[in-house]
Order: C-alpha cells, then structure tokens, then sequence
C-alpha cells in the first residue's frame, strides 16, 4: 500500500467512526461506527393505526412526511430534524455524551390519541453482534466492546405488539418530551441538559457569510452517508436518490467532485474523501463513470464534466497534502486521456455514448447507451434544449458538434491537472497536459468564437454552422483563461445583465429567458437556475477579473440559495429563474448537495473562503 493509500486510509477511518445519521434509509437513524449498531426513532399513529418507521426529505407519495432539517454537525455531536405526519409534529434533537449516544423527541403536535415513540434497535450491514430486549431496556453485545450497550428510554413502555417491527424495540407514548440514551442509563431532565450543552446555534440573520457557511454546513452533513460495500464514508447528493432504484448509493461524478470543495469549508477528511471516491470509480475504460451505484451499475457508456483535476488542486493548495495528489493522481490522468482518446474529432471533443453491454441490466440504461440522451448526460445537464437539434451519430457514438462546455472544462482540467503533475514533480505528463489543453484553447478561440453573435458556442462537425441557441455554457471557455484578449468582456457586457438573455433578480436562467419554444417542451434544464452553471459561470468570470460582473453573480447566487434556507432550510437542486422559489417544482430534490455552491459563491466572493485566489501565473 502507497503512503497516499494509507494516509487516506487513516482519514477513512477519522471519519468513520461514533454515533451519526450514517444510514441512507432514514434521517431518524442513529448508526454507530464501525460496530453498525442502529437506534431508529418512528411513528405510530392511531387513527389509523399506520407506522411511519423510515423518514426522508422530499418524498413525493400521498400522505408522506414533511420534513425540516435542522442543524447538523459534521461529527454528528448535535443534530435536529422536525417532522411532520398526519396530525403529529415531533422535534427529534441528538447529542453525544462521550461515547453514548442521547436523543429527545419533543412533541410539537399530536392527535387526540397521542402517537407512539418506537425506538428499533438493531445491526447493521450483517455486522457481528446480538441485540435483545431486557425488560424495559433493548441490550446489544458487540465484539471488541468490553460490555453489552444498553438501550434506555425515559417513558414508561407501551405494551403494543402491532408496530411494523420485526426486531427489539422500546415504545414510548409521546404525550410529552421523550428521551432515549445509550450506555448509561439517563432521566430526562439529564438528556435535556446535555443537549442543550450541545445545541448548534442559528446563525444570525445579519452576518451573510455565517448564514451560508451553516447552509454549506448542513447540506453537506445530511447527506453525508456510510457506504458499507466498499467502507467508506461519502457525501451523496441526496439521501434520497440513494435508495429505490439505486440500491443504496449514488456517486455522481461532478457533483462528488464538487462536494469535495464543499466538504473542504469544515473537513478536510470528508473533501478528500468525496474526491478520492469518485476517482477511484474509474471503469475498466480508464474514465470516471457518470453515475457509479448500490446495484452494481455503473454508466459505461459515458462521463460527466471533467472537474476533478480542478477541485483536487483546489484542495491541495488549500490543505498541502501531497499524498492526496498522489492518491488521485493517475485515476485523474487516465480520465483526461480518455476524453482525448475516445470523445476526439479533431482538434477538439464531442459528448458521447459509448455503446457497451451492461452487466448489470437497468431500466436507467434504456433511454441512453449509444443514444442521443446519453451523450447529452456526458455534458452535466441532461437534456438541456440547446443539445435537442445537435445530431447523434451512432457509427461513432458521438454528438456531431464540437461542445463549448466540454472543451472549455477540458482546457481547464488541463490546466489543473499540469499543476498537479508539476507538483508531484512528474514532467512528462505535465508536459503532455499542458500541451493538450493549450491545443484545444487555441481551437475554441479559433474555431468556437462567433464574431457576429459575440459568444462562443458550439460548431456542428456536419454543417460547420454555431448553434443557434445561446446558454450560460457559453460564458465556459472564460474558466481556462479564453477570451483574455477582450472577446470574454464583449459577451459578458451583451449577455450577462440582459432580462433578454440572463439577466435579472434570479439569474443565471439555464436558457434566455426570451426562449419560450423550448419551456413549452418541457425540458427538465430548460429554464430553472442551476447551482453548478451558477458556479463555474462565476469562476469563469473571477478567471478574468471582470470584479464588477462577479460580484453581481455572487450576490445574486447568495441571494437565491438564502430564500428558501430563510423560509425552509432547503437547498434545493434548481430554482425558479422568475421566483427564485425551489418548491414550486416538484423535479426539484429540496435537500440536494450542489445546491450549496450558490452559498460557496458568496463565500469566494466575501472572501470568506481562499478558494480560487491562485495567481494567474499558476495556470501557465
């Protein structure tokens, strides 16, 4: 094993360890690392004699609960979750008292018939132990502790042999504040007090940059998971696509990457983990897959954005761990030499689908290997409407255009990933970078810039002709330095403000706001604003230090990502370009991890956080 390899072992295990909301399947779980021991909270209610034993944000069935998150330490020493269900409201508030675990669930609101408190206990992911229940108490024997763990409850037991448990549990009635500790046995006034010892404050109202380092803080914490296949501890983008259909978890490519930046705000730990996770899905092919997941299924067909060499140089030069280089290193080279090798056609790149076999068959896979669909999953945004008239051509698995967001992302990542080989003091493959990702620059200035229309955008490989569309994509190549020469400055001046084009209170829209022909499609990336355009829009703009034009994005970034943090701690996936509302769509996951880098923006922007202050002599 590397130095890298143990070093990050060791942070793994830094992680991985304690009572925290580890388990996916429900934000009222409080798992234990590593042992897996789980105490599970759930409902029941009597009027209709229902249970509710798993709770999750954002489910959309009749009749599901309404959840608020609320703060949420990384450590898990303190978090708070409101839900609400039927007529019944229940604050659910834990602490850590050394290495015991308290919870107090505080009734808010209740049926006539008060609902009951369960309090399942049991192992996790097939780990070693037995767990019984003791008279009023639920008992676990686990190897290597040097005694059992009790389970205890501050209410007397309800005899109710009808809750949908299969295992122990204790059931409390909850007509009053409830409380449940590990280890040693506790009152309730004792849970209480502990805690209040460990409450995470509010930020105030007043200070913007403490509010959206709690925003970039909670996002972060609460889908942060134990992924027990591969034992490691990662941030996902949301716990509720890891369930269902995905069997557990879902890595998706440039979200993870750009998690790690964010986890980078309060964990070093966590930001290397979500880097070095998703790097180390690399296929067989030598790329990191667009979505690796649960059920074994990985998107051979195709990648996401290539932003990893970026986010990783971003935490080295914020941390200076040469071993994490070292770690991601040749997963990151493999991957820039892939899209060279396999999305190339000339001088520059063209999405794709590659068309494989699955070994894991899925319905996810259907509508996309060796399809127009799948080639447009490669650019991050799915089915944006400026890819619906790009043909696909199946006789090579490519989008027959030369993509202006691929190719500046590339240049980027070119960038980014010499400056990792320079480091790592590897000059031959710093040189081979360096070299191609001054080539592909040279050629978006030479064969992506439109002077009649001030943009770049992208050029079919069939026709020769630009897109006749227009979408924040285009504001790209500024990330790699590209347009320098005053042709960045001349689009920003005619795009960035103009309520014709991106303008406005909520911006940036994913498409003109004059383009109504697509919005009557129905496209899932028509129109919403969408936190990673929002970013890499402000980096590009930071790159060429257009001051004026950066802060403008950065306050109405901060702006967006606040509103529905102020009316319901949300962080959603997109807004509404016209409302700056999320809720108003039901497509739009409320509690997703990118939508925190509309709070990262603003950081960068106060200088609250040293992201991105990288001389420009850096990037030569």
């Amino acid at each position: 094993m590397t130095q890298g390899a143990d070093s990050y072992r060791a942070a793994q295990r830094r992680l991985a360890r304690g009572w925290n909301t580890w388990d996916t399947r429900s934000l009222l779980t409080q798992a234990l690392l590593p042992e897996g021991l789980a105490v599970t909270l759930g409902l029941k209610e009597y009027y209709r004699g229902n249970d509710l034993q798993r709770v999750q944000i954002g489910r959309r069935e009749p009749d599901a609960e309404e959840v608020t998150l609320g703060p949420h330490a990384v450590d898990g020493g303190y978090t708070a979750v409101t839900v609400r269900w039927r007529d019944i409201e229940v604050l659910v508030e834990s602490a850590h008292a050394g290495a015991d675990l308290v919870v107090l669930a505080t009734p808010q609101a209740n049926q006539a018939q008060p609902a009951t408190l369960t309090v399942s206990v049991a192992l996790l992911w097939n780990r070693p132990g037995t767990v019984w229940r003791v008279g009023a108490n639920v008992v676990a024997d686990l190897p290597d502790r040097p005694g059992p763990i009790g389970v205890h409850g501050t209410a007397p037991q309800v005899d109710d042999p009808h809750v949908d448990l299969t295992g122990p549990y204790l059931a409390m009635r909850l007509d009053g504040p409830v409380g449940v500790s590990t280890g040693t046995p506790r009152e309730l006034d004792e849970i209480r007090r502990l805690v209040d010892l460990a409450r995470v404050p509010p930020a105030a109202r007043d200070d913007a940059d403490a509010m959206h380092r709690e925003l970039v803080r909670d996002a972060i914490a609460w889908n942060t998971i134990y992924e027990p296949a591969h034992d490691r501890v990662v941030t996902t983008v949301s716990r509720l696509w890891n369930v269902g259909k995905r069997g557990g978890y879902a890595l998706f490519c440039w979200d993870n990457y750009f998690n790690a930046l964010l986890a980078g705000t309060f964990s070093k730990d966590l930001a290397y983990a979500n880097a070095v996770e998703m790097t180390r899905e690399l296929t067989p092919d030598g790329f990191v897959p667009n979505v690796a997941q649960g059920t074994g299924r990985r998107t051979l067909d195709g990648s996401q954005p290539p932003v990893g060499s970026m986010a990783s140089w971003q935490l080295y030069l914020r941390f200076g761990d040469r071993w994490f280089l070292e770690e991601v290193f040749d997963g990151l080279l493999s991957w820039n030499r892939w899209w060279w090798r396999v999305r190339r056609h000339g001088d520059l790149l063209c999405l794709g689908s590659t068309a494989f076999q699955p070994e894991w068959p899925s319905p996810q896979d259907i509508p996309r290997i060796d399809q127009h669909f799948g080639a447009t999953c490669e650019s991050g945004c799915d089915d944006h409407p400026i890819f619906a008239d790009i043909p696909y051509d199946r006789s090579v698995g490519l989008m027959l255009a030369h993509d202006v967001s691929l190719n500046s992302e590339y240049a980027m990542d070119c960038e980014a990933l010499a400056n990792i080989a320079d480091a790592l003091g590897h000059d031959a493959e710093r040189d081979e970078v360096r070299k191609r990702g001054r080539a592909v620059a040279a050629a978006i200035e030479d064969r992506l810039w439109s002077d009649e229309t001030a943009s770049y955008r992208s050029r079919r490989t069939d026709t020769d002709g630009f897109t006749a569309d227009i979408s924040p994509m285009s504001f790209y190549p500024l990330l790699a330095g590209i347009g320098a020469d005053g042709r960045g400055k001349r689009m920003v001046d005619h795009y960035l403000r103009d309520e014709t084009y991106f303008g406005g209170r909520w911006a940036v829209p994913s498409t003109p706001r004059s383009d109504v022909d697509s919005a009557s499609r129905s496209y899932y990336w028509h129109g919403r604003v969408w936190p990673p355009m929002n970013f890499l829009v402000y980096l590009g703009l930071r790159r060429l230090g257009l001051a004026d034009d950066q802060r403008w994005l950065a306050e109405r970034s901060g702006e967006l990502a606040l509103q529905e943090w102020h009316a319901h701690r949300h962080v959603h996936e997109n807004y509404s370009a016209h409302t700056g509302e999320g809720c108003d769509k039901a497509n739009s996951e409320p509690f997703h991890s990118w939508g925190a880098l509309l709070s990262l923006v603003a950081l960068i922007e106060s200088g609250a956080e040293p992201y991105f202050r990288v001389p420009e002599e850096e990037y030569q």
